[in-house]
């Protein structure tokens, strides 16, 4: 199973997408917010994936990558841009993609990148739990 949190502003794209991701054999949203505030109260959070919005700008998107993989909260990261000339925007552990993606690339897109991470998820089972914060 994939634990994925969301994290975007747009409370209608954030709801489609994770009822998307979660049609999905094997994928599973156990976190999903509208902005960087749940990592302040939420503890023992961790996933393999983290989509975060790229809308919440460069400088802000950074801060929240580095929290979350130098506390062990996410694996992987994923940001979702809007233009084609914002892909290359972030560097280091980010990946990026079009926000406009579809299901099928998305799909495609987070098996790719989890799979980087698959023996060292077998190695270090995470732990989770489901949190929906506003």
């Amino acid at each position: 199973m994939i634990h994925i949190a969301i994290i975007d502003q747009n409370k209608i794209y954030r709801e489609s997408l994770k009822m998307v991701l979660e049609q999905i054999d094997g994928f599973r949203v156990v976190l999903d917010s509208s902005d960087s505030n749940w990592v302040n109260s939420a503890n023992n959070i961790s996933v393999q994936l983290m989509i975060i919005d790229g809308s919440i700008g460069k400088e802000k998107c950074n801060e929240l990558v580095n929290y979350v993989l130098t506390n062990g909260i996410s694996r992987k990261t994923l940001v979702l841009v809007m233009f084609s000339e914002d892909l290359d925007m972030y560097e280091g552990e980010v990946e990026t993609m079009l926000k406009s993606a579809g299901k099928r690339e998305f799909e495609e897109r987070i098996r790719e990148i989890v799979a980087d991470n698959e023996n060292d998820s077998i190695a270090n089972p995470l732990t989770y739990n489901t949190y929906e914060l506003h």
